[in-house]
C-alpha cells in the first residue's frame, strides 16, 4: 500500500507540474500577444507623430516657397529693365538655374514620404540647407559678378 500511495503521489505530482507548466505557456502566449498589440499601438502613434511633424514642416516651407516665388518675380522684373543685352542674357541664365533648383525643391517636398523619425530628421536637415542656399542665392542675385546698368 505504501508503494501504491507513493506511485499515486508521484503521478499526481507529475500531473500537477505538467498542468502548471501548461498554464505558464498559456500565460506566456497571452503576454506575448499583449506585447505585440502594445508594440503595434506604439508604432501607430509614432507614425502619426512623424506624419504630423511632416505636415507642419511642409506648411512652414510652403510659406518659404511662396516667398521665393515673389523674389524670383522681383528679379525677373529687374532683369526686364536691364538695358545691356549681354548682361540681361547672363542674368536670365543665372535665374533659370535658380528657378530649376526652386522647382526641384518643390518636387522633393511634395514627393517626400517619411519612413521613420530618423529619416524625417535627415530629410529636414538636408532640405533646410538647400532652401537656405537658394534663399541666399536669391538675396545676393545682383551682388555677384554680373553688374547691371539697371536703374532702380
Amino acid at each position: 500500500m505504501k508503494y501504491s500511495i507513493g506511485i499515486l503521489t508521484t503521478v499526481l505530482l507529475v500531473m500537477a507540474v505538467a498542468l502548471s507548466g501548461c498554464d505558464n505557456k498559456s500565460d506566456n502566449v497571452d503576454r506575448a500577444e499583449s506585447n505585440v498589440a502594445e508594440a503595434e499601438r506604439d508604432l501607430e502613434i509614432a507614425k502619426s507623430e512623424v506624419e504630423a511633424e511632416l505636415r507642419e514642416y511642409r506648411a512652414n516651407n510652403t510659406e518659404r516657397i511662396k516667398e521665393y516665388n515673389r523674389k524670383i518675380s522681383d528679379i525677373e522684373q529687374r532683369i526686364e529693365n536691364e538695358t545691356n543685352d549681354e548682361v540681361r542674357v547672363e542674368l536670365e541664365e543665372k535665374l533659370e538655374e535658380l528657378k530649376e533648383t526652386h522647382n526641384e525643391l518643390k518636387r522633393e517636398m511634395n514627393n517626400y514620404q517619411a519612413s521613420g523619425r530618423d529619416d524625417l530628421e535627415e530629410f529636414k536637415d538636408s532640405f533646410t540647407n538647400k532652401m537656405d542656399d537658394l534663399g541666399d542665392s536669391l538675396d545676393e542675385f545682383f551682388s555677384s559678378d554680373a553688374t547691371t546698368s539697371t536703374r532702380n
